[in-house]
């Protein structure tokens, strides 16, 4: 299974701390340019164990996880907090 290194994120509005992630950024390779999809295909591929997704932390690779809520609610993606308290994933860059 081929993983890959999350290096950026778009939300609907950058500054919101509330609204989820709509897209997730990597590169394929260092000569290739940046990929963007979405979160719903991140999903898909997460779930048909076909890609991995990380955040890279303090404590190394941090792998992007899928949120089922209970409710019924939209898949979301999260990745483990580190010291700060926060979802690795929001500290990194805007796409």
């Amino acid at each position: 299974m081929a993983s890959y290194q999350v290096n950026c994120i778009d939300k609907p509005k950058a500054s919101s701390t509330h609204e989820q992630i709509t897209h997730i950024g990597y590169y394929e390779s260092l000569d290739r340019p940046r990929v963007v999809i979405s979160v719903t295909e991140a999903i898909a591929r997460i779930e048909a164990n076909s890609q991995a997704f990380y955040v890279s932390t303090e404590r190394g690779k941090t792998y992007l996880t899928v949120v089922k809520p209970e409710d019924g609610g939209k898949k979301h993606l999260k990745s483990l907090t580190d010291r700060a308290g926060m979802d690795n994933l929001l500290t990194l860059e805007e796409v």
